[in-house]
């Protein structure tokens, strides 16, 4: 008999043999992919192996459903009122993403990749609603705007780029700052949490320019460097 392999699994045919000896076991192996996992993988899973909301499915349904850039046209100045889009580019995303607690697929509510995963799909249907609950302040159905805001800087805003003594203190700017506007890239100055927000999404990739540059308390203690 000739054995047909196919892709990724190859099966083992177990053949009992006519001397009155049985066979213990017969098991099957298969070929295992070398691809890495996602970079919420190791906290967030698979949704499609595992049940779990993933980073990867999060962030493809959020690029691809709230989108503007930064709403500006022609080379002028970033428009908030001309944007749905939540992280500057997938790879913000997919960093940012793992500082949010992961939760359930069932999650609509709660500060969670679950619930933010949900608003990225409805998301489809109607961007101004669902939009900013799968950004990363949660606009108040997926968490609060200063939780979002801190479990980013907490983890990302560290070592030459600390701005907070801890997470008490980067809630109390938060909450001494505006919570004025619904938060899309398009803010990214002026004293509102949105722009707190939007350098906060920034600071994985660039925490020098964004945490110490942008965030961190200003001379006069009034507010951020730039969020004020």
């Amino acid at each position: 008999m000739i054995a047909r392999t196919h892709s990724l699994r190859i099966p083992v045919v177990c053949v009992a043999l006519a001397l009155g000896v049985a066979v213990s076991a017969c098991k099957s192996s298969s070929s295992k992919g070398g691809g890495s996992l996602d970079a919420g993988s190791s906290s967030s899973g698979d949704s499609g192996a595992s049940g779990k909301p993933s980073c990867s499915d999060y962030c493809t349904a959020i690029m691809k459903n709230c989108t503007g850039s930064d709403g500006s046209s022609g080379g002028g100045a970033p428009d908030a009122t001309k944007t749905h889009q939540q992280y500057s580019a997938l790879a913000n995303c997919m960093s940012a993403c793992m500082a949010f607690p992961v939760g359930t697929l069932a999650d609509t509510s709660g500060n969670t990749l679950g619930c933010r995963l949900y608003h990225a799909k409805a998301a489809a249907t109607d961007a101004t609603l669902h939009c900013p609950h799968a950004g990363p302040g949660g606009d108040g159905v997926c968490g609060k705007a200063c939780d979002g805001y801190c479990q980013l800087v907490d983890k990302f805003c560290v070592g030459t780029a600390k701005i907070y003594s801890d997470d008490a203190a980067c809630h109390a700017r938060c909450a001494a700052t505006t919570d004025d506007v619904r938060f899309n890239v398009g803010t990214q100055d002026g004293n509102h949490v949105a722009c707190l927000l939007y350098h906060a999404q920034e600071s994985p990739l660039a925490p020098d320019d964004h945490c110490t540059g942008d965030l961190a308390e200003s001379d006069g203690g009034a507010g951020s460097v730039t969020c004020r």
